[in-house]
């Protein structure tokens, strides 16, 4: 069995089970629900028993008795620990857990060329995110954010400042600070459904916060998501999710959230200084629920102008941005999967030129 407590923590729970008739055949999907780290987590598996099912909902339970304290920024714990030695530019050696955060950021922020980058959590705590006024912040003005961030700091902080020696971490740049958010959801989803297979289930979907990862089928049939609309006041389109895939949605109206779950801020835009303002919402789908979560922030950062440039330099195809007018711009495998709830919506489809590689010669 995987062992969360390397990765991720608490969480305070509620559990529920329930059997629902399959789609297409006699098999059970059973499931349950419990919130993590203020998020709420809806785990659904079929081709197994009832027992089986309880025993690993339970062991799923006491397994992820660590997401908040290991990546949770706003509460004493592993990640605010890093967070305080980081800035006293000593070398320490950090938890095992926080390492391959580390690491994913620096990775996705050289992919994204800084558009996305895990490091930039002080421009959050300026804005008053780490002290629960996440609510006043999430509704104040891009004027008065950009005015409470003290502009840019200097020197700026990028996850590439910080040296990585087996497990011993140092930087000189004071204003390093690690914030995860979305990718923190997207490892999740990545760790449960490890979890899942190393016990046994191969056909389930697990739904935190309305991001999702497919494993296996649904008796033999896609497992049907939604994608909501750039509001959140209904569901835009429905798609069919194979084995393995995930997806991955980023919306402004997820800061709303952010008092209580440290899985959501608003996007920084490194240009501004404060949040994004042109793009209300992006979903990227692809295997890796951890690069689609990335990818789905530095996309949501590049804005209707850039999306095309940045999901190719983050190698993801399968996408779609809705701007702050309400026009859909998404890529041409992304268009041909959807179902669309309603009719001749706004759209723009682009076909994305995949980079090339020339041969050795």
């Amino acid at each position: 069995m995987f062992n969360y407590r390397q990765y991720i923590a608490p969480i305070l729970m509620t559990a529920s089970l329930m059997s629902l008739p399959a789609c297409t055949k006699n098999d059970p999907v059973y499931s349950t629900t419990f919130t993590v780290a203020g998020e709420r987590i809806h785990i659904a598996i079929t081709s197994t028993s009832k027992v089986r099912a309880l025993r690993i909902f339970s062991q799923l339970k006491e397994d992820s008795l660590y997401i908040e304290k290991y990546w949770n920024p706003r509460r004493s714990g592993t990640l605010r620990r890093t967070n305080t030695l980081l800035a006293s530019g000593k070398q320490f050696s950090a938890p095992p857990s926080i390492i391959p955060m580390i690491r994913l950021s620096q990775k996705y922020a050289q992919l994204s060329n800084g558009k996305y980058d895990a490091a930039r959590g002080k421009y959050l705590y300026s804005w008053g995110y780490y002290n629960n006024q996440g609510l006043e912040a999430a509704s104040a003005t891009k004027t008065s954010l950009a005015a409470a961030s003290g502009e840019s700091l200097l020197p700026p902080p990028r996850s590439s400042d910080v040296s990585i020696n087996d497990f011993r971490l140092q930087t000189d740049n004071p204003n390093v600070m690690f914030d995860f958010g979305l990718l923190g959801k997207g490892y999740s989803l990545e760790m449960f459904a490890k979890s899942l297979k190393e016990n046994g289930i191969y056909n389930a979907i697990i739904n935190l916060g309305g991001d999702f990862k497919a494993v296996g089928t649904r008796s033999g049939e896609p497992w049907n998501i939604g994608i909501p609309r750039g509001d959140n006041t209904g569901v835009l389109a429905t798609i069919n999710i194979a084995q393995g895939e995930s997806v991955m949605t980023l919306g402004s109206y997820r800061a709303q959230s952010i008092a209580s779950s440290p899985l959501n801020y608003p996007v920084f835009d490194p240009a501004t200084h404060a949040p994004v303002e042109h793009t209300t919402s992006v979903t990227v789908l692809h295997r890796d629920a951890t690069l689609a979560s990335a990818a789905a922030q530095a996309i949501f950062v590049a804005g209707p102008r850039l999306w095309q440039q940045t999901a190719i330099e983050m190698g993801v195809d399968e996408v779609l941005l809705i701007d702050n007018t309400g026009k859909i711009h998404l890529s041409t495998s992304m268009h041909d999967r959807l179902d669309f709830t309603q009719i001749s919506p706004d759209l723009e489809i682009s076909t994305l030129q995949r980079k090339t590689v020339p041969p050795n010669l």
